[in-house]
């Protein structure tokens, strides 16, 4: 027997066809991705280019001379050799939804990106699946923007068959395959973002007074989150006249008919000492314990000096009486009134609320949004880090993935990851040296325990190998091409 070839329907797992006498040329396989990449040879004069063209993106499966599934991914270039010249068509360059953040110069939001809606095109997207390209354009208006965004979608919206020099002239019409695994394409979408934090810093405008009179007892400020977050720190700009001897005190309260409630979720005290008298600076309180929080829903930051009212030794906050900030409002709490009133003039805190998320929760997050063509997740990691989140800076699903799992787990265990043959994204902890059980013959062949050869050998990929001379060796990819026999291990792979 020897090595096989299927190309099925992604969707429907209908068969498309089985390319006569293809060979894989080289096969790889790592501890991120599961199968990553493969290069097929296929001479298949029975389907042209325009046939390979319609099957870009579709699932492409290897079996070895035993009939094993050994690598299932997709196919994301073709290449014709013929003669001196190569035709090539390929998902690369394909994008079928498309943005531009841009910076106008124009804007009053001067350093921040805006973005176009994106642009669909959907009968790309209804062939091959949704594939995002965000552009970053400097110094250019919204309808520039609009335009550019408009111009790449046409020019890139469905494959091209381009024409190039042969690199390897010689006789005979070939094609050639390129194929990917499946997690490449969460590199297709472009994260969405989580929103790490809401704030409000723009330049102070008037100072509010807290803890010198029964007046301004307290001072709050609602808000509203973008994402839902396990908040853990609370930061206000501040400065003490001349030297209270107690703290200051924040917490988060939940709303009750438009005002503090008086149930906190968490608090946390910075010791005056901490604070400046001479300028106003940002001074932050680390909640023990992040406080789940959801987005949308009126929260109150409640700032409060933890001592007796003292009208000479007290707390300065800045605040903006320009009214920026839209989704809350100041509120000062009056001890002789026992209640809630409005500052007058108005005005917003300076303030900051940020947070983290699980870990777990947000590869799930991640894979479910940019995994299009995936069936789930799984992990197994025992304990998760809580990290800040993955925010809006035009990283591809893929891109925040990795960065995830180079964090490790809690206990600083490195973690793997790939797709099953169900497609289904799973993450596990990397074994530990003492499991090492593989060996290499004379020959360079892989071995197990009972010095029986691998029988597939890709699944090393992930395990330890045991040397008399020296520590044992991870092995986080390996590579192997079947004419010939070689295989190669820990080899970076493009």
């Amino acid at each position: 027997m020897s090595w096989a070839v299927e190309v099925l329907d992604r969707d429907n797992g209908r068969f498309l066809n089985s390319p006569e006498i293809c060979q894989p040329l080289s096969l790889s396989w790592d501890d991120f991705s599961g199968p990553a990449r493969a290069f097929v040879s296929c001479p298949c004069d029975h389907l042209g280019l325009e046939d390979w063209r319609l099957r870009l993106g579709q699932e492409i499966r290897v079996y070895d001379p035993q009939g094993r599934l050994a690598w299932w991914g997709y196919l994301h270039e073709v290449i014709l050799r013929e003669h001196d010249f190569q035709h090539i068509v390929s998902m690369g360059t394909v994008a079928n939804r498309v943005a531009v953040r841009y910076n106008d110069p124009n804007s009053t939001l001067k350093g921040e990106y805006l973005q176009t809606d994106w642009l669909d095109e959907l009968e790309s997207q209804s062939i091959y699946g949704i594939k995002e390209l965000l552009i970053k354009a400097e110094h250019s208006s919204k309808s520039t923007a609009e335009w550019t965004a408009a111009v790449l979608l046409h020019d890139r919206a469905l494959p091209k068959i381009e024409l190039g020099p042969n690199r390897k002239p010689g006789s005979g019409r070939t094609y050639l395959l390129q194929c990917r695994g499946w997690l490449d394409t969460l590199n297709w979408r472009v994260w969405r973002g989580v929103a790490s934090s809401v704030s409000h810093t723009p330049s102070q405008l008037g100072i509010q007074p807290l803890g010198n009179t029964p007046a301004n007892r307290k001072v709050v400020q609602s808000f509203r989150l973008k994402d839902d977050l396990g908040i853990n720190s609370l930061a206000v700009r501040i400065r003490k006249l001349r030297n209270p001897s107690d703290a200051l005190r924040m917490s988060i309260q939940t709303d009750l008919s438009g005002a503090p409630s008086g149930m906190e979720l968490g608090a946390q005290a910075v010791d005056a000492n901490q604070l400046s008298a001479d300028a106003y600076g940002w001074v932050e309180a680390r909640l023990p314990v992040p406080v789940n929080m959801n987005a949308g829903i009126p929260y109150w930051l409640v700032t409060e000096r933890s001592g007796a009212i003292n009208p000479s030794d007290y707390f300065l906050l800045a605040v903006d009486e320009n009214v920026g900030y839209q989704d809350g409002q100041l509120a000062i709490y009056d001890q002789s009134l026992s209640g809630w009133k409005p500052r007058s003039p108005e005005a917003d805190l300076l303030f900051r609320v940020s947070g983290v998320v699980d870990q777990v929760e947000h590869l799930l997050d991640v894979v479910g949004y940019g995994g299009q063509f995936l069936r789930g997740a799984e992990t197994e990691i025992d304990q998760s880090l809580a990290l800040p989140p993955a925010d809006d800076q035009g990283q591809t699903c893929l891109q925040v993935i990795r960065n995830l799992l180079l964090q490790g787990n809690a206990v600083m265990q490195p973690l793997c990851s790939g797709v099953d043959t169900n497609r289904r994204f799973q993450v596990w902890k990397r074994p530990e040296s003492v499991s090492a059980a593989l060996r290499l013959d004379r020959q360079g062949k892989l071995q197990n325990r009972f010095g029986h050869p691998l029988a597939a050998p890709w699944q090393a990929v992930g395990q330890w190998l045991l040397s008399d001379a020296a520590d044992p060796l991870y092995l986080n990819n390996l590579s192997y091409e079947p004419i010939g026999g070689k295989f190669t291990y820990n080899r970076k792979i493009e």
